[in-house]
């Protein structure tokens, strides 16, 4: 079995350095959606929900970013990171082909290119690792 340390994954960096793009980029997007003015009709409730939310999102893609890093050396071993890394890459494509079907096609393609890298890696993981165990 392969070392939990000091590998080095390309695929999870790069799913990390675009975690961070999406933490800033969802940020953005945030602070132009909330100039609209019929942001201001909501109940006061509803709008602070939206924008609280929103950001939390920001806070959550920014928390995969680190995450994926820490992987990206360690590697996706055990089920529970790879039960994350997984469920990640659902949300991922759900929330795509959601923002697909709104017209916001942008957003789409780029949530489904962070899907493609966040799977790929544990996906081929267990064939590599498999290599070096009968190889040895």
């Amino acid at each position: 079995m392969a070392s939990a340390t000091s590998q080095s994954h390309p695929l999870l960096q790069a799913s990390s350095a675009a975690y961070a793009i999406l933490a800033i980029g969802h940020t953005m997007k945030g602070l132009d959606q909330f100039k609209h003015p019929t942001m201001n009709t909501l109940p006061v409730m509803l709008r602070g929900a939206s924008k609280i939310g929103w950001y939390e999102g920001s806070g959550f893609f920014l928390m995969m970013s680190i995450l994926n890093y820490k992987w990206s050396v360690t590697g996706i071993y055990d089920v529970y990171d790879k039960s994350i890394a997984g469920i990640l890459t659902g949300m991922l494509a759900a929330a795509g082909a959601a923002y697909w079907k709104s017209n916001d096609k942008p957003t789409a393609i780029t949530l489904a290119v962070v899907a493609v890298l966040q799977g790929l890696d544990p996906a081929i993981e267990p064939a590599i690792e498999e290599t070096i165990i009968v190889n040895s």
